[in-house]
C-alpha cells in the first residue's frame, strides 16, 4: 500500500480531512506528516507517515486492544504519542489484515470524535 492510498483509506472509512500541521519545521527529523483529522472537532483520528522508508499509521485504541495488537508483527506503541493509547502500525510488514486495519481506523475514529 502507498502512503496516498491509506491515507485515503483513511478519509475514505471516517469522513475526515487531511491536515499537516507539523510539516515543515526545523526539526532535524524530515517527516512529513499525513494528519487525518475529524472536521467537526478537528481531534487526530490517524497520522500516517514514512520513516525510513517504512509506511506507519498512528491509531488510538482502547489499551485492551492495543496490548492484543502488539502481540502482532508490525504493531508497536504510538511513535511520538502516549504509549498507553495509541499504537503505530507498519502497514506493510505487518500480520494484521486489511479488514483488521479497517476496524482499528474504525475504533480511533470512534475514540476521537467526541
Amino acid at each position: 500500500m502507498t502512503e496516498k492510498e491509506l491515507v485515503d483509506l483513511v478519509i475514505e472509512e471516517t469522513g475526515g480531512m487531511l491536515d499537516h500541521p507539523f510539516n515543515g519545521g526545523t526539526s532535524h527529523e524530515k517527516i512529513e506528516w499525513q494528519v487525518i483529522r475529524h472536521r467537526r472537532n478537528r481531534k487526530i483520528i490517524a497520522m500516517v507517515f514514512t520513516k525510513d522508508g517504512v509506511l506507519l499509521i498512528d491509531l488510538k485504541m482502547i489499551p485492551e486492544h492495543g496490548e492484543f495488537a502488539r502481540k502482532l508483527r508490525g504493531v508497536m506503541p504510538g511513535y511520538h504519542m502516549n504509549k498507553t493509547h495509541w499504537n503505530t502500525v507498519d502497514v506493510n510488514h505487518t500480520d494484521v489484515q486489511p479488514q483488521e486495519l479497517v476496524g482499528m481506523i474504525r475504533e480511533s475514529s470512534k475514540l476521537t470524535e467526541k
